[in-house]
């Protein structure tokens, strides 16, 4: 949204008259830990999404239009852009009182369909009057979300600030919808009188965000990442896991190979954020996918997606890779919450290799042993998130060669 105090809208443009200013009102803190996203439309042009991601960015919402006459012609650019970045994704729409309600609520159920794992609820953005009063807003705002929760299956969000929706009379039966709030310049957000609390906080219109054109909408969802995962809908049983593996030829390219369950059509292969190619299911069992890296890196974050007949992702695996033609340490998915981290490429007179994990021994699950011969060690972990691994070297007659370490994010 633009939000620029005291300014009246044009046509295409939005306005609030207070989003960044401070009032008198209740003001709430978040309750626990917060989750950083942004908002965007037309205005921030072409988003690298992948950057946005990379600075740590986990959700985005993109404006679908400014009522009926205003469609935003990047908004299935950044919808598809979004997902296909594994964000959690939303949209909004900018609600216009004079126009058609239905018209403008259909043109949302149109741009999203039926609302799916990983997709927020649908915003109606309130900030202005239109010239109408306030039983005809509040009227048509019910409708609104009626006909758009019915459309989509998800309960929708309203997105206010204090200083206009405090004029509308008779908003009591909305504080059951969740509250999208503005308010910059603050600690912590003044919620209009509707609400006694809020999901997510818009605190700013100027955010500095990578792959942003100019200042953003930056916000806050008031939760973990985990809650807002599942408030997303998106939980652990809806994505499969997959088992990921490559192999470096002597010209130093590299085969990605997935063994995905049977309902995935195709895989996407991605590293550092970056498409590196992909198979479909008919090509072969091994989902074969081959690609030559113009620089040697070390460190490399490797994502495979695996999608459905209907195009939806339905699994996942993710990897670590070391790009070099020497030694190389790796950590892949071999299953749900199981990893084989090990060397590729070691010198001859490595006879075993020990894992430890934050410090833990690790038990290779192929041969039973601490000291693996086969020089990688597979594991089930029951703690996921950012571990760090030791791998230490033996040469035959036992004696440490040295350790190597890596930091790596189980999903």
């Amino acid at each position: 949204m633009v939000l620029v105090a005291g300014c009246v809208a044009t046509p295409g443009e939005e306005s609030s008259e207070d989003a960044g200013e401070s009032r008198d009102g209740v003001q709430v803190c978040a309750s626990g830990p917060t989750v950083k996203g942004i908002d965007v439309s037309f205005y921030q042009e072409n988003v690298d999404w992948a950057k946005v991601k990379g600075a740590g960015y986990k959700f985005a919402i993109a404006r679908v239009s400014d009522g009926i006459h205003y469609p935003d012609d990047k908004f299935q650019k950044n919808w598809a852009g979004i997902q296909q970045q594994g964000l959690i994704r939303g949209a909004y729409q900018f609600f216009r009182p004079a126009q058609n309600v239905t018209t403008q609520a259909d043109m949302m159920v149109s741009a999203v369909g039926k609302l799916g794992d990983g997709d927020l609820p649908a915003v109606i953005d309130v900030e202005s009057a239109d010239g109408q009063s306030s039983a005809v807003i509040v009227g048509k705002i019910k409708t609104w979300l009626s006909v758009v929760e019915k459309g989509t299956g998800k309960k929708p969000i309203i997105y206010a600030a204090m200083g206009f929706w405090d004029t509308l009379s008779g908003t009591a039966e909305l504080k059951a919808y969740d509250l999208w709030v503005a308010n910059y310049g603050v600690s912590c957000p003044h919620l209009p009188a509707t609400w006694n609390g809020w999901k997510l906080w818009q605190y700013t219109d100027s955010g500095a965000v990578p792959g942003v054109l100019g200042g953003v909408d930056t916000n806050r969802f008031n939760g973990t990442f985990e809650q807002l995962v599942a408030y997303a809908g998106q939980t652990a049983a809806a994505t499969k896991a997959m088992e990921v593996a490559w192999t470096r030829a002597s010209d130093g390219s590299y085969t990605f190979t997935t063994a995905a369950p049977a309902s995935v059509s195709r895989v996407a292969y991605w590293v550092d954020g970056y498409p590196i190619g992909g198979a479909e299911k008919s090509a072969g069992a091994k989902l074969a996918a081959d690609y030559e890296f113009s620089t040697e890196k070390a460190e490399r974050k490797l994502v495979v997606k695996g999608y459905d007949a209907n195009d939806k992702e339905i699994a996942r695996a993710v990897g670590l890779l070391d790009v070099t033609a020497g030694t190389a340490i790796f950590v892949r998915q071999t299953g749900k919450q199981q990893y084989e981290i090990g060397l590729e490429r070691a010198p001859a007179e490595v006879a075993g290799l020990e894992v430890s994990a934050d410090g833990y021994v690790l038990i290779d699950g192929v041969t039973g042993q601490k000291k693996s011969p086969r020089l990688a060690v597979e594991s089930t972990f029951n703690k996921l998130g950012p571990r760090t691994f030791a791998l230490t070297t033996f040469n035959a007659d036992g004696s440490k060669r040295g350790t190597l370490y890596r930091t790596f994010t189980l999903e």
